[in-house]
């Protein structure tokens, strides 16, 4: 708990605003402690996220940081403009789909799971928005049926992988296709940016979209789950290797906004971006 704590005073948004989020812990432990759902705006008069009624790991830090959560979120308007098609695999209860949806001309928002994807549901229907799409499937490098893992990574109650690392104790079946095959069954004429978070199976959804990708060149945000792999034998590289190789270089979106060229593969968990030379300037 006190880890927790500490992690999160240490965010530059608690650091700006301490007595606002103060407050909204306030009102979080109330929501929890009378079984009711908090809604946060993700940002001030934005689109709403309703969030399970716990105090996980999840839901508090994105209750009481909202889209300073991450960079990748607080800064997404660089990646996209208004008419712009965002693809979201591993979309969960919608923060990135929301924040997209509030300004992209068109969502897309992958999500087997399926307490996931009632959520992400119940989100959308809260907002409003119509231009989003829900695909209830998972995104990968073939097509049919697969087993999705209910890991517990820390404490998130929605982390969810193709790639079994040895902890799950729940799993259900899911349906899966490629990124390839979903663009072209959606007569998606455009993928301006592309945000991938499969908790380690980041490279097979980038091998299953080699056509997508070198097609459009979107903007990639995609998460590097080293622990996941490792544990399953596999490699933390790959999704990097498999970016690398269609023309992209890596960059780091900093809590300012700036974003740092890498030039080496990074070893720690994290989300990173991607951009290809052809790709469209950032705004």
């Amino acid at each position: 708990m006190w880890r927790r704590v500490k992690k999160l005073v240490n965010e530059p948004a608690f650091r700006e605003a301490p007595l606002t989020v103060t407050g909204r812990a306030i009102s979080l432990a109330a929501h929890v402690a009378l079984g009711r759902s908090p809604v946060a705006e993700i940002t001030p008069g934005g689109a709403r996220l309703k969030l399970p009624a716990d105090l996980r790991f999840t839901t508090t830090s994105v209750f009481l940081l909202r889209d300073k959560v991450e960079p990748e979120v607080r800064y997404l308007e660089k990646f996209l403009r208004p008419g712009d098609v965002f693809v979201d695999v591993g979309a969960n209860i919608g923060l990135f789909t929301l924040k997209a949806a509030s300004f992209a001309s068109r969502v897309v928002a992958a999500e087997p799971g399926a307490v996931a994807g009632r959520q992400l549901a119940d989100n959308l229907a809260l907002n409003g928005f119509r231009n989003v799409t829900i695909v209830p499937k998972a995104i990968s490098d073939t097509e049919g049926k697969a087993v999705l893992f209910h890991n517990p990574l820390g404490d998130d109650p929605q982390a969810f992988s193709l790639i079994n690392d040895g902890t799950s104790s729940e799993s259900e079946e899911v349906e899966i296709t490629t990124l390839d095959r979903l663009a072209s069954d959606l007569g998606l004429s455009r993928v301006d940016c592309l945000k991938i978070d499969v908790e380690g199976a980041e490279d097979r959804v980038i091998k299953g979209a080699a056509g997508t990708l070198g097609r459009f060149h979107p903007a990639v945000i995609f998460e590097m789950n080293c622990p996941t792999l490792l544990k399953d034998g596999g490699d933390p590289a790959a999704a990097w290797v498999a970016l690398g190789g269609l023309g992209y270089g890596f960059f780091q979106l900093q809590d300012d906004g700036t974003l740092t060229p890498l030039a080496t593969r990074p070893t720690r968990f994290g989300n990173y971006v991607a951009l290809h030379p052809q790709g469209r300037p950032l705004a």
